[in-house]
């Protein structure tokens, strides 16, 4: 018994001794990370309904900032690798792009997928295998509760609205108040659907709402009904083509009320298709338009001025702020890059002064809403272009 125990002492001691030891030789290594590379996957809508408002915008920012990156040193001599994948606003396809990216290309973080629904479905598996994600999609699942491995550079869809709502009472200050609210029956519709809702409870104003799903080619019937109701506002959380869309067909039956966008609804694209249909057309923006004079948005123009491919919208900022966020993560995480050091890296950010592209962000261990600022903006049919009316502001307090 002696002996039987001193052996197994000794095999045990061994064994130590021989871990310890591989430890220091055989260092562990980090997935989709390299001494020269740093593999980040891309999954957005480039071909289904979303792509050409939202989807390219983004993907032309991921790789415009990533080549400006790159041409400037990497990240502590590492190149960005961006790998990008088309899931065209479809879930199925979100959730095989993932596993390419993951289990075939090896990446070390994400970026996207562009839709609400999209990330949603990946939150377990981000967390299974360990996968830093900036999303892009503002809905509140992507932040409430914590997802430990899911960061948002975006002021919440429900803080847009809230905005939208807070302007309508408190300066546009009407004698009545009658408001529809105009959305895709989508997950991000309904998600928007809910804080719509909220907001109007929280105002206590009329609200009613009408369903223009994406891909459709004609409002005309939401606006007569739009008419009948006799809504004195309208809210519309849709892409810049449904947006643009709803308005044509409201200015054709009359009714020029004062329209308000959410981030994809209202954009610089908008007012170019929906041209004089935009005249009385509002949004709030978490981000600055793409031709204003701030420092950060003359040097994003300059830096673009240099790329194959540019979309001048607010979307695109979106985009670029998003990239700004990772890389800074990727920084702040040292030259011994790993998952736990970038999300340390990324909680550390305080105050982040992007220059006048956005308000400021910060994370933190508990919080991964990183801004939680918009701006009002009116659009400007002779020139196409949006006109900041407010400064940065945040929605009422309503959360506990």
């Amino acid at each position: 018994m002696r002996f039987n125990m001193k052996s197994n002492m000794f095999i045990l001691t061994l064994l130590f001794i021989i871990f310890l030891g591989s430890v220091d030789v055989y260092p562990e290594s980090v997935r989709g990370v390299t001494d020269t590379t740093i593999k980040i996957g891309v999954i957005m809508d480039l071909t289904g309904p979303s792509a050409g408002d939202v989807g390219q915008p983004l993907t032309a920012a991921f790789k415009n900032y990533t080549r400006y990156v790159n041409d400037n040193g990497g990240i502590f001599g590492r190149k960005v690798k961006l790998i990008i994948e088309d899931d065209r606003y479809s879930i199925p396809i979100t959730i095989a792009t993932f596993k390419k990216l993951l289990f075939k290309d090896q990446i070390f973080a994400l970026i996207g997928p562009s839709s609400v629904g999209g990330n949603k479905v990946l939150f377990k598996q981000l967390t299974r295998y360990r996968v830093p994600n900036i999303t892009v999609a503002p809905g509140k699942e992507m932040v409430r509760p914590l997802q430990k491995y899911t960061f948002l550079p975006v002021n919440l869809y429900d803080d847009q609205v809230g905005v939208i709502y807070d302007y309508i009472v408190n300066n546009l200050n009407p004698e009545r108040i009658k408001i529809t609210f105009a959305y895709p029956d989508a997950e991000s519709g309904k998600d928007v659907l809910a804080s719509a809702r909220k907001w109007a409870s929280f105002f206590k104003v009329d609200f009613n709402t009408e369903i223009v799903n994406l891909g459709t080619l004609d409002a005309s019937t939401q606006a007569m009904s739009i008419k009948k109701k006799q809504s004195t506002h309208v809210v519309v959380h849709h892409g810049a083509p449904g947006m643009a869309m709803v308005l044509r067909d409201l200015r054709k039956f009359g009714l020029d009320m004062p329209v308000f966008g959410t981030m994809p609804a209202f954009t610089e694209d908008t007012v170019k298709m929906a041209r004089n249909a935009s005249r009385n057309c509002f949004g709030a923006q978490p981000f600055t338009s793409w031709n204003e004079d701030t420092e950060g948005c003359i040097k994003m123009r300059k830096i673009a001025s240099q790329a194959a491919k540019v979309y001048p919208s607010g979307i695109y900022v979106v985009g670029w702020v998003a990239s700004m966020i990772l890389y800074e993560g990727l920084e702040r995480a040292g030259r011994d890059l790993s998952i736990g050091n970038l999300i340390t890296g990324l909680e550390s950010i305080r105050d982040f002064d992007t220059k006048g592209l956005c308000g400021p962000i910060n994370f933190s261990p508990t919080d991964h809403q990183g801004l939680y600022h918009s701006k009002l903006y009116k659009a400007d049919p002779e020139r196409g272009r949006l006109i900041p009316i407010s400064d940065w502001r945040k929605a009422p307090e309503t959360r506990q």
